[in-house]
């Protein structure tokens, strides 16, 4: 029987997979076709192509662009100044970037260059690019121009970075030079002035010393308290009361004994005392003298005073040493400034041993923060220039020549590279004689974690640039002379030396200060325009942060003795005015801190005179008491200093 859809049992159902082991195969059934392993993926390849050409398109029109201005805020961040660049041409195939009309502004002077450059070209090595560092092969620069004037002011470097605080510093550095004024007031115009008792120095130091005295009472007093003699006496007087009319007889052994105990405890208890006495009467002849010594300062703080209420009469100074400061101090620190400024720029840029740098990280919306690079040992540097020898031309400006400039193991890391950076820039043709010779030598040691610098500059021949004068509307006029700067920075000190040499000296007025000359000018002017020769030699030693200046010149002792002739006997008459209104103030803050310290001397020596003889009676009375007990067979010894 069977039923639809079934099947006989020996025949093969139609709904069953076919059977794969040992089945022939259909002769007309062609083989599997067999998948190839693709290298190519024709379907990615085509949109990766398309965006390499638009990042190649990107570049071709976009990348110097990009570059240039990426280099013109880094290098204005990094020196302090704007920095302009026209434009940037790089060459990828031989590592190659021109940069083209290149000008930085002098950070001290927004209207003016420091210098301009045509063109600037360098060739890096390639294999350092892979890591992001830069090692130049060659660097040369064409066509250089120092000291022109910019069509439009700098704009000022804003934000954090090191090099505008750096600017900001150097001007508070400055400031902090205490330049003498050359007043020129006549003197039939003097007059006396009242002076602020507070704006003295002596004053001060005599209210401090009123404050000091008084802790002094009181610490004096406490001590005299602590000695507690009145306890000492009153508890030897009450033994000598208890045993008034006392013997040995009616006391027995045995009470006079104890009564005798009693007694050499009591003398104990007095000498001590006695001791501690005399370590008060020590401690207060050391704080009284202290006291008379600080008063005696009072009095040398009195000449500083003399000065001050001097330059408040503005009177004409005769001091040659200080006319070279008054005449050419602000000038001095301007060279100074610039040197230390890119001194110290060097420093951060290349910082000493292996210490790591922090820089600004990159933009982003949050958490931008700061990036710090840490030197690593038998590495590139960041950026390493072995040996740069580059011709200069100066083409306009008083250094108008061409120069040679080598250099060697410049680098942002010098503890990497083992050397110091030095560098030499020497003038290699004379241009139509505007310069006889210029040599710039120097040496940046930031090897070890002590950095040693030192620069040295020589120029001859040149015309140097004008001098304004601060209280007269005149300007020196050098012409050509010669000039020198040596700034050596080691660690935290530093040693820096300018001199000027000129046998040219002309004077011009300068238009923008002229004005009505009176007496004393007048006579100054006469005589400053007469000199044909100007010598200035300038110091600045000591600490970084507050150094000592020395400026002088063949000036000082000729305007110094002319002035001292003219105005003589009445300059020095209202500066003895001067000093007797400051004796006046002074000796009325002083007068009652002497009388306080006398006192104290004083009351001091009295009371402990009434503690040393109070001490020694109640002594004597033991003593007398001892002899009574003891039938005058034990005596007891004296005090010291009895």
């Amino acid at each position: 029987m069977s039923t639809a859809g079934s099947v006989r049992s020996d025949g093969a159902t139609g709904y069953g997979p076919p059977s794969s082991a040992g089945a022939p195969a259909t002769p007309n059934e062609p083989p599997p076709a067999r998948q190839r392993t693709r290298i190519f993926r024709w379907r990615g390849l085509l949109p990766l192509a398309l965006g390499l050409g638009l990042m190649y398109a990107a570049w071709a029109l976009f990348g110097e662009r990009v570059v240039r201005d990426t280099l013109r805020e880094a290098g204005t961040k990094a020196l302090g100044t704007q920095l302009d660049i026209a434009q940037v041409v790089i060459d990828e195939l031989h590592t190659t970037v021109e940069l083209r009309g290149i000008a930085l502004a002098d950070p001290f002077d927004v209207h003016r260059n420091l210098l301009e450059a045509k063109l600037l070209r360098v060739e890096l090595e390639p294999d350092p690019l892979l890591e992001k560092k830069l090692v130049l092969r060659r660097l040369s620069i064409g066509e250089v121009r120092t000291g022109t004037q910019r069509a439009t002011p700098a704009r000022p470097v804003t934000g954090g970075g090191f090099a505008p605080s750096m600017l900001r510093e150097m001007d508070r550095w400055a400031k902090q030079f205490d330049v003498p004024l050359l007043s020129l007031t006549p003197v039939d115009t003097i007059r006396a002035i009242v002076l602020d008792p507070t704006q003295l120095a002596s004053v001060r130091a005599a209210l401090a010393l009123v404050t000091r005295a008084d802790s002094v009472r009181g610490t004096l007093e406490q001590s005299y308290r602590s000695l507690r003699l009145q306890e000492t006496l009153d508890s030897a007087q009450a033994l000598l009361t208890r045993l008034q009319g006392a013997n040995l007889r009616a006391l027995g052994v045995t009470g006079g004994r104890t009564a005798l105990a009693d007694t050499r405890r009591a003398v104990a208890r007095v000498d001590s005392a006695r001791r501690r006495v005399e370590a008060l009467a020590t401690a207060a002849r050391t704080a009284a003298d202290t006291l008379q010594l600080a008063l005696r300062s009072v009095d040398d703080a009195r000449r500083a005073d003399y000065a001050f209420a001097r330059g408040l009469l503005k009177l004409p100074s005769f001091d040659a040493p200080n006319m070279g400061a008054a005449l050419f101090g602000k000038v001095t620190i301007d060279r100074f400034q610039q040197a230390l400024y890119w001194t110290t720029l060097a420093r951060q840029y290349a910082p000493p041993g292996l210490l790591p740098k922090e820089s600004d990280g990159p933009k982003r919306l949050r958490r931008a923060g700061s990036t710090v690079h840490f030197a690593k040992a038998m590495a590139y540097p960041r950026f390493l220039l072995r040996r740069g020898d580059v011709s200069v031309t100066v083409s306009d400006g008083p250094a108008r020549g061409t120069y040679a400039l080598a250099a060697t193991d410049v680098t942002t890391e010098p503890a990497l590279v083992g050397r110091p950076t030095m560098f030499a820039l020497r003038r290699s043709a004379k241009g139509e004689g505007r310069v006889d010779s210029l040599r710039v030598t120097g040496m940046l040691d930031h090897v070890s974690a002590h950095p040693r610098d030192v620069i040295t500059a020589s120029v001859s021949g040149v015309r140097l640039p004008s001098l304004p004068l601060p209280v007269l509307p005149y300007k020196a006029e050098p012409g050509r002379g010669t000039t020198e700067m040596r700034l050596a920075l080691e660690g935290d000190r530093v040693a820096a030396h300018w001199s000027l040499a000129s046998g040219t000296l002309t004077w011009r007025e300068d238009s923008s200060r002229v004005r009505a000359l009176n007496a004393m000018e007048s006579l100054v002017a006469r005589l400053l325009t007469g000199i044909g020769v100007l010598e200035i030699d300038a110091e600045l030693n000591g600490p970084v942060r507050s150094p000592k200046l020395s400026v002088r010149s063949n000036l000082d002792r000729v305007i110094a003795d002319r002035l001292r002739a003219v105005a003589g006997e009445q300059v020095l008459a209202a500066e003895a005015r001067v000093r007797t209104q400051v004796d006046r103030l002074v000796e009325e803050k002083t007068a009652p801190i002497k009388t306080r310290i006398a006192d104290l001397r004083a009351e001091t020596d009295r009371r402990l005179a009434d503690a040393r003889a109070k001490l020694d009676t109640q002594k004597q009375k033991l003593d007398a008491q001892v002899k009574t007990l003891t039938g005058g067979l034990v005596g007891l010894p004296k005090l010291p200093g009895n």
